[in-house]
């Protein structure tokens, strides 16, 4: 949903479309089951994210505290203890609430929002791009932080084309939005390969090492190689430069 811009906002559609069943599970290895979202919404009614709100979740922040993905903060807060980002620019790449828009402030960064629909930020320290705007004038970032965001491009789910390599897509031009050295800190669900349509994908053995092609595992935290046969999902977060 972050790299790929729609022009119609239409519904989005809840089988897979017949002629791309093939593509969408790699020529059948990848099995889908079926949980229907639908989180478009208006460009004339955007996300509105308050100073208040920014600082209050900057203050849990502090305090390690956890939010919607549970044990993938932990394993972030691990990973940029490790690597730092104090004083650097670093790109969130979709959104729904600012908590990590707060956590790269509590940690010194500067944040920019890139997301397909539109957010205010009334922070003076947080901006936000659409990928629309982002892409009719690019720069270049110290790093990237994408936390259950690529897993959902291509599905259509909030507003975005329908494409089945939408998250090889996204990684592709992410690697573009570093600087040489820059770092990718990035959390999937990670379990054994599945498609749900159209809320995420699950990234196994098969997938997996298709989404991390070109870059290089610098560190990752909370990941062990037998989670890529596990029943259901978690998410643990990898560091990642692109692979020179």
């Amino acid at each position: 949903m972050f790299f790929l811009i729609a022009t119609l906002l239409t519904l989005p559609p809840r089988h897979i479309p017949p002629e791309q069943i093939q593509a969408f599970t790699l020529e059948g290895q990848i099995p889908v089951s079926y949980w229907y979202f639908n989180n478009t919404y208006s460009a004339v009614q955007p996300l509105v994210y308050t100073y208040e709100a920014i600082e209050t979740m900057k203050s849990r922040v502090l305090a390690r505290e956890v939010n919607h993905y549970g044990s993938t903060d932990p394993f972030l807060y691990a990973a940029l203890d490790q690597f730092p980002i104090r004083g650097k620019k670093v790109a969130i790449m979709g959104s729904i609430i600012p908590w990590y828009e707060a956590m790269v402030l509590a940690y010194g960064g500067k944040p920019t929002t890139i997301d397909y629909n539109r957010i205010v930020s009334e922070h003076p320290d947080v901006r936000t791009l659409t990928v629309e705007e982002y892409e009719k004038n690019p720069e270049m970032f110290d790093a990237v932080i994408s936390i259950s965001s690529y897993e959902h491009d291509g599905l259509g789910r909030y507003g975005d084309p329908i494409a089945p390599r939408g998250d090889f897509m996204a990684m592709e031009k992410t690697k573009k939005m570093l600087v040489p050295r820059g770092l990718l800190f990035l959390a999937v669900p990670i379990g054994k390969d599945h498609l749900v349509w159209n809320a995420h994908r699950v990234y196994g053995a098969i997938r997996l090492p298709l989404l991390l092609a070109g870059w290089k595992r610098i560190a990752s935290f909370g990941f062990e190689e037998s989670d890529l046969q596990r029943e259901g999902s978690e998410q643990p977060v990898f560091v990642l430069q692109v692979d020179e």
